[in-house]
Formats: C-alpha cells, sequence, structure tokens
C-alpha cells in the first residue's frame, strides 16, 4: 500500500528572518516542491526560585545539551517514496518578537548513566552564559534516514527547527509567529518495489528447526506468510560477509529484496553455558558507559538495513576500518539507525526453550484476548534517582504515567511507591497473576533483578524490589509465586542490562579470570553470571510470565527529576505505548521499531554517543510477528 507524506500540523518559529541549504543545480523537470505554512503561539514563561523555564505548544522535545540552556524544539518528520533524493530545504520566517527576561533559562542537568557518574550537579556552561550570541547557534537543521512506515519502505526527513533562541548574556529571548517550510525532492525514475512472498522470516539453527514449525504452521494459518532459513545455510550461501553476523545481515537484505519479508525472528541465545552463539549478536563499539561498559549486544543491527536513501547496504562501518559501531574518541562510525525490517529474538539454548516459546505464541495468538484482563495496564515504579533533582519528581512514576496517557481505552493501577502501591515485589506478584495487557516498569536493575526507590530517599539505603529471577523461576520450588497462566502481558522494562541476553553460568569462570574473587562483590547492576537475563526469565516462563518483554541490553540511562521524559529511557520507552495505543501498530515488532524510528528522528544519534546507546541496545525478545492482543 502506497504512503502519502505524513505531515505533523503543528507551529515552528525560529529566529533570524531566513534559512536555507543551498544543493546544486538539478533538471527542474524531475523535482517536485512541497511546502507548508505553519503557525505557532506564543513560548510560555515559568519562574522560580533561581531559574527561567521555557515552554512551547507542540514541542516534540528540548534541547537538553548538559549546561546549556533547556529550549523547545519541534520536529517535523516528512516520508518520501523509497530511494527518493531530497534536494533542497528551504525555511522562511516570520518577524522576530524579541523578550527581556528578568532570570536567567534554566541549564540542561547531565544525564545520569549508571557506572559512569559520579557528580550529578547542574552546571552551567560559562562559554554559553557568559555569551551574547544566540543560542543554539543556527535556526534549523535537517537530515534523512531509511525505514518503514508499515509494509512499505520510506525515506523520513527529519526538518529540525527551534522555535525559540536565547542570548544570555543580554537574558533575552527571541521568537516568532510562523514559519513556511520549502522542500525540493526527486523521486526514482524506476520506483524501487520489493515482492510480496513472505511476511515472516525465522532464522535459526538447524537445531531448532523441528520444533520450529508448528509456529509456522500457526502464523500462516493466521494470513502471516511464513519461512525458515537455517543458520548453516547462511553460513555456507553467503560468504562475503566479513563474519558470520554480517553474514546473517546480507541474507535479510536478500530476503527483503527478494522474498518481501517484513519480520524477523531470531531463534538463538549462547550455547548452553559456552561463549559461542547459536546466533550471534552484533557487539558495538561505544563507551557510553564509560570504563565500565564498552557496548552492547545489539539485534538492531540486523534491522538497519539501508542508508543513503536506500541506495547502500549499511554496514555499520562507515569509516571501514573493521569495527562495527564505533563511536568513541577519534573514530566514529555513521549510522543510519532506523530500522528497515521489525527484528526480534528469542535467545533459545535448549530445545525446550523453543517448544515453550511455540505453544506461548500460539496460544496468545489462536484468539482474541478478554478485554477483563487484556485492557488493564501496570504501571510500576518509584523514585528512580532519590539523590537527584527536586522534590516530587518520581522519575519513573512519571514516565509510566506518560506511558499511560497514550493507552485509549485502557484502565490502569499504579503500583507506585508514594501512593503505598508498591512497598515489595508481593504487591507486583499479585497484580500480575490478577491479569495485565501491558506493563510499564522502571527503576534499576541487572540481569537478574528490578528495584527502585521509595519518594525522597536520601540515602538511597531503602531499596525496594519490584521483581527478581526468584520470583518467575526458583530451582527449589516448583511452583513460584508468579502464575499468570495464560494472562500474558507484553512488558516494557526501565533499568539496566535487563535484558542482557548473552548471560550465561560460564561467565562464572570468565569473571574470575579477569577479576578474581570479587566478581561476586562487583556492582548490583552487573550480574553477568546468572543463567538467563531478567527478560527473557520473564518471556520464557512456562505458565506465566510475559508473551514479549523490551528492554536495555547495557546499562540504562536518563535524565534525573521532572526532565526525565524529555530523553534517553523516559522518551523512548513510552513512544511504544504511543505507536500501539495512538496509531494502531499492534504488531509488537512494528511498534518497537517505530518507536526506535521515532527516537533517531528526534534525536541525533551521530553526535551523542548515550543517544546512540539507546536505540541500539533496546531488545525485543518475542516474536516482532505477535498481533498484540491476538487474532479474532
Amino acid at each position: 500500500m502506497k504512503k502519502t507524506i505524513s505531515i505533523l500540523m503543528i507551529g515552528l518559529l525560529v529566529v533570524s528572518g531566513l534559512g536555507a541549504v543551498a544543493l546544486p543545480e538539478v533538471d527542474e523537470n524531475k523535482l517536485i516542491e512541497k511546502i507548508e505554512s505553519l503557525s505557532l503561539s506564543s513560548p510560555a514563561i515559568y519562574i522560580d526560585d533561581e531559574y527561567i523555564s521555557v515552554e512551547l505548544e507542540g514541542a516534540t522535545s528540548y534541547l537538553m545539551e548538559p549546561g546549556k540552556p533547556v529550549l523547545p524544539r519541534i520536529t517535523e518528520t516528512y516520508t518520501f517514496p523509497f530511494g527518493s533524493n531530497i534536494k533542497d530545504v528551504f525555511v522562511e520566517f516570520s518577524e522576530v518578537t524579541e523578550q527581556i527576561l528578568s532570570k536567567e533559562i534554566r541549564p540542561a542537568p547531565e544525564p545520569i548513566i549508571e557506572g559512569k557518574n559520579a557528580i550529578r550537579a547542574e552546571v552551567k556552561s560559562r562559554e554559553i552564559y557568559s555569551s551574547s550570541d544566540l543560542y543554539p547557534d543556527t535556526v534549523f537543521s535537517y537530515r534523512t534516514c531509511t525505514g518503514l512506515e508499515g509494509t512499505e519502505h520510506v525515506i523520513f526527513l527529519t526538518v529540525q527547527c527551534y522555535p525559540v533562541r536565547y542570548s544570555p548574556a543580554e537574558n533575552t529571548l527571541y521568537h516568532s509567529n510562523s514559519v513556511k517550510i520549502s522542500i525540493t525532492y526527486e523521486e526514482p525514475s524506476n520506483p524501487i518495489t520489493f515482492p510480496d512472498i513472505y511476511d515472516l522470516v525465522i532464522i535459526t539453527p538447524s537445531k531448532f528447526e523441528q520444533e520450529l514449525q508448528p509456529l509456522i504452521d500457526h502464523k500462516i494459518s493466521k494470513g502471516m506468510n511464513t519461512t525458515l532459513k537455517t543458520t548453516e545455510d547462511i553460513y555456507v550461501e553467503y560468504t562475503d560477509g566479513r563474519d558470520k553476523q554480517e553474514n546473517i545481515k546480507l541474507y535479510i537484505k536478500d530476503a527483503i529484496e527478494e522474498l518481501g519479508i517484513s519480520y524477523v525472528l531470531l531463534v538463538g541465545g549462547h550455547v548452553r553455558q559456552l561463549q559461542s552463539w547459536y546466533l550471534p549478536a552484533r557487539n558495538t563499539n561505544n563507551h557510553a558507559g564509560g570504563n565500565f561498559e564498552h557496548g552492547v549486544d545489539s539485534d538492531l543491527y540486523y534491522a538497519d538495513i539501508y542508508k543513503d536513501n536506500g541506495t547502500a547496504f549499511e554496514d555499520w562501518d562507515s569509516n571501514g576500518n573493521d569495527i562495527f559501531a564505533e563511536f568513541r574518541y577519534g573514530s566514529k562510525d555513521i549510522i543510519d539507525g532506523a530500522p528497515d525490517v521489525y527484528v526480534g529474538r528469542l535467545p533459545c539454548r535448549k530445545i525446550g526453550d523453543v517448544k515453550t516459546m511455540v505453544n506461548k505464541i500460539i496460544d496468545y495468538e489462536k484468539d482474541k484476548a478478554a478485554e477483563s484482563w487484556f485492557k488493564h495496564m501496570l504501571l510500576i515504579g518509584g523514585d528512580t534517582y532519590p539523590d537527584s533533582g527536586p522534590a516530587g519528581a518520581y522519575e519513573a512514576e512519571i514516565d509510566t504515567d506518560v506511558s499511560a496517557s497514550y493507552m485509549t481505552g485502557f484502565n490502569f493501577e499504579r503500583l507506585w511507591t508514594s501512593n503505598g502501591g508498591l512497598t515489595g515485589q508481593e504487591d507486583v506478584e499479585q497484580a500480575i497473576n490478577n491479569g495485565a495487557g501491558f506493563i510499564h516498569m522502571a527503576g534499576h536493575a541487572n540481569p537478574s533483578i528490578l528495584v527502585t526507590y521509595p519518594p525522597d530517599d536520601p540515602n538511597n539505603d531503602n531499596k525496594i524490589t519490584i521483581l527478581q529471577m526468584y520470583n518467575i523461576f526458583h530451582p527449589l520450588k516448583l511452583n513460584p509465586k508468579l502464575n499468570n497462566i495464560d494472562e500474558l502481558p507484553v512488558i516494557v522494562i526501565g533499568g539496566c542490562h535487563n535484558s542482557q541476553f548473552n548471560v550465561t553460568l560460564s561467565n562464572i569462570l570468565k569473571g574470575i579470570l579477569k577479576h578474581g574473587l570479587g566478581f561476586f562483590g562487583r556492582p548490583f547492576f552487573s550480574y553477568e553470571w546468572v543463567p538467563k537475563c531478567f527478560s527473557w526469565w520473564l518471556t520464557s516462563k512456562v505458565n506465566g510470565g510475559a508473551i514479549a518483554t523490551m528492554g536495555n541490553s547495557g546499562l540504562g540511562m536518563g535524565l534525573p527529576g521532572f526532565d526525565y521524559p524529555n530523553g534517553l529511557d523516559g522518551w523512548l520507552l513510552p513512544r511504544f505505548f504511543y505507536n500501539y495505543g495512538q496509531l494502531g501498530k499492534d504488531h509488537v515488532g512494528e511498534a518497537h521499531s517505530a518507536a526506535i524510528t521515532d527516537y533517531v528522528n528526534e534525536f541525533d544519534i551521530n553526535i551523542d554517543d548515550a543517544d546512540r546507546q539507546m536505540v541500539e541496545q533496546w531488545v525485543l525478545i518475542g516474536d516482532p510477528s505477535l498481533l498484540m492482543g491476538g487474532y479474532e
């Protein structure tokens, strides 16, 4: 189905009369021009004891560079046919209004990256606040990426306008009330189209092939044409890649172009108790976690297939040094980042895991879920950063409430520490056992546990456990307390390493060799030696748990206090619920990937390593083609 250019009709404004980007002349007969005139209300000013905050109706995010003024930003995203070329973007602004302020605009806080940040104070940039120059120093910017809109491959054009600019030394705000955006583009002379043969491909080692056949039959019966490809066959047929991961990615590219697939289900994790893989992940090479963490395992690598308007293969090695997804001092790969296919993983290590997941997916999808439990959503969390931000700013509670605001027609149970709904894991067990279609829970985590804090806990010494692996499975208990049977939620989890699907017991030996016996005393979020990660425990649990989970394979990252929803975890995670609840994207992989695309369009992942890692590490553990709520 053809997709039209989608335009969010919200106002833009910027200072400086006129801005344009000039490009070489082209054949005018082939060019198409798109013009939009937009309007905007005046910015709102809020004054506290020390600073001024500026807000703008319709702002999609805020400039949050640490130590620099917090200012609203509006992003317009347009879609164009795959293979189109954006030739020119021209932005014209109306007359500028000046406003002298009584106090300085507040500076942005330093994001909190566990394991890296020791200093969390709000520090102003002397260079910026002592200057009369306007901040930001440009009136607009734009960039493109390739991606999916439904099942259509498209080019996304992101035009970012800075609706308010500020002269700190003069303490003056500048804004305008209208803007005109002109886009000149060229559609491909030969439109790029793909066949419509299959919807889903399952990639797995031959060890699991037989057990996956019932899932293939089920998917086909529901109109999801499905095929299977073994890793052994890929490694024989594809040899041009630099490693197994690249050969798998080259196969996925061919499966898009020759079979028309939109979904990829990866089945396979570590070889049981060993360091080798049934189906390898791509480990990134960035240092967002400082010296604690040098890269994460990422399945976005397998989803991000194209770059350069769809004309080139995205290998995540733009500088050609054979180091993939590099983002460190002195050397950086520029990546597209938006998914071109919907990818999820079942990190199975044994046939029993495969059978469990096949049965869970079939049972979940075969009938429409009862609204009595499916339309119920759990919001779980507390004060994530009690030693940062103002009193009353409970990050997980703020963020889960943002998610709830998108879920029209649902009822909500708020298990929060501030309202007494969350006092311990028993509260969470009971709520899940009572049935829920969706859960957003957040806090601090390691691969085995999720915890939070009560409100304004001054010393971080009253940790509250939300859930841990022994609630899900206990070797000495045949019936652990979590037993929600077939009322299986889709769960979004905020925190460190909760979806680190490469953990294994064999890491005990590896850890001791590297760190000595002190390995067991490392920070609580680094338990890489447990049998399964928290998210996989939930998804693979027999007779309950989750049907799919989304979480971080690396360090959780967030802005402290009321700024939490303005970036990193706090912006990305609710976007899943936006794409499901507001846009009706009801296959879990589509809503997950759309959230990543939204983040890539809103935040330039090639500028900040934390923004880059945020999308790379956000893993879907589950079947990406899963229809949430089941079939009629």
